[in-house]
């Protein structure tokens, strides 16, 4: 009775049963549009993460979708289904006696062996949400409905052609033709089809990836310095916005931009990185050489250590050294901006910002090909740099470091620097 005498309400949390703190919050539970209606998130008293629940086969299974954000809970509901769809079902194939097996029926088993893949650690998980996506929103709805033994090379260059109307680049339209290719081999591994259909080519011309000059680099970095705190404008970031973004907290410019544009230069690492990267993965290294070991997560099928600058260790440091002064730079938590778990709006955040940043300082197009610098221009700044300024690097040694293959170093990048990077061979004397 204390504790009503000092205004406590009786409908408060403490007060409410156990086993109410599980069930589902009424004006929470939202159903996923154009999804079966017994496929819905929900929130509950007892966390503050967003649940999700469907049934199969008279049974409910609910999961934690570890995520506070709705619209991320909506997306993550959508991957719970399919493979939960795929778990029960992708093995047999199921359709009517009275119909021919369509494409459609095909992709949740194809994307149920992929799942396979990813938790043998053959295949990262966002390889698969993209192969996902890819089939989703621009393969099955020209392609679903089709059986899959009638599918031939005609309908699969109309593919190609709806593609290239929509915008897409070569570069896409080719990732796209991999992705249905996969539906075909997992056919042809059941034998649905006796053979696989021919595929149209599709020429992708080789593009030097977009880079800064070293003066546009330490323009970037003056400019993030000298705009820290300022308010981005609104034009730019709705432009991008994605989810609940928190514009009254991120709109401004970051204090760590700066640090993050210098430490991907010198780090050879990736904007995807960035979003995992937690101070565990980085060791500092003071022997014959200062270096930071970064041990990432796998990526693009490389798993090896990156060495990095040893400016990247200044930049490192400072930057532990004022997290920690803000209550941060545990082990596990991230090395930018930790205190936003929703990791995909850390990557948007940054990404306009750093647009904003590139306006500021009169940064327009590459000169050269005529391509948007973004984030990742900052990765090939520092494959550029090294190729151009580096102590006679080899290519090998380069590639497994930046968690590449020769071929891609060679044709994105020393292929259009041949004459730049032998410029002391070319301007040289015989003695």
């Amino acid at each position: 009775m204390q504790d009503f005498e000092h205004g406590a309400a009786a409908n408060d949390d403490h007060y409410l049963p156990a086993r109410h703190r599980t069930l589902p919050i009424p004006e929470s539970v939202t159903p996923i549009a154009n999804y079966p209606a017994k496929l819905r998130i929900f929130q509950t008293l007892a966390s503050r993460y967003w649940q999700v629940r469907c049934y199969f086969k008279g049974k409910t299974y609910t999961q934690s979708l570890k995520t506070t954000n709705k619209s991320a809970a909506i997306s993550q509901a959508k991957q719970f289904f399919h493979i939960k769809t795929a778990e029960l079902y992708g093995e047999r194939i199921v359709v009517k006696e009275d119909r021919a097996v369509i494409f459609n029926d095909l992709v949740i088993a194809t994307l149920a062996q992929q799942q396979a893949r990813v938790e043998r650690g053959e295949l990262t998980a966002l390889s698969l949400a993209i192969l996902r996506s890819r089939l989703s929103k621009n393969i099955q709805p020209c392609l679903g409905a089709m059986p899959i033994d009638t599918i031939n090379y005609q309908h699969l260059t109309e593919l190609v052609n709806r593609l290239n109307k929509r915008g897409l680049s070569p570069t896409s339209i080719q990732q796209h033709i991999v992705a249905t290719r996969k539906v075909f081999h997992y056919a042809h591994g059941m034998n649905l089809i006796p053979s696989l259909p021919r595929f149209p080519s599709v020429k992708i011309k080789n593009q030097p990836r977009g880079s800064f000059t070293l003066t546009e680099y330490r323009s970037l970095v003056t400019w993030a310095q000298r705009l820290t705190g300022t308010r981005v404008p609104t034009e730019v970031t709705a432009k991008s916005r994605r989810g609940e973004l928190n514009v009254e907290q991120y709109g401004r410019i970051s204090r760590d931009l700066a640090w993050l544009i210098r430490f991907m230069v010198n780090g050879f690492v990736r904007p995807s990185d960035i979003k995992y990267l937690q101070h565990q993965h980085v060791t500092v290294v003071r022997a014959r050489h200062i270096y930071l070991r970064l041990n990432l997560p796998e990526t693009k099928k490389h798993d090896k250590p990156i060495v990095t600058l040893q400016a990247a260790v200044y930049v490192y440091e400072r930057l532990l050294a004022w997290q920690q002064s803000q209550g941060f730079g545990k082990p596990t938590d991230y090395v930018f901006l930790p205190e936003q778990q929703n990791r995909d709006l850390v990557l948007e955040t940054y990404r306009w910002q750093f647009t904003w940043i590139q306006q500021q300082a009169g940064i327009g197009r590459n000169a050269a090909n005529g391509q948007n610098r973004t984030l990742y221009s900052l990765r090939h700044s520092a494959l550029t740099f090294r190729l151009l300024y580096g102590r006679k690097v080899d290519l090998l040694t380069l590639a497994r470091n930046a968690r590449t293959s020769v071929e891609m170093v060679e044709k994105f990048y020393s292929s259009n620097l041949a004459a730049e990077m032998n410029i002391d061979v070319l301007q040289g004397r015989r003695s």
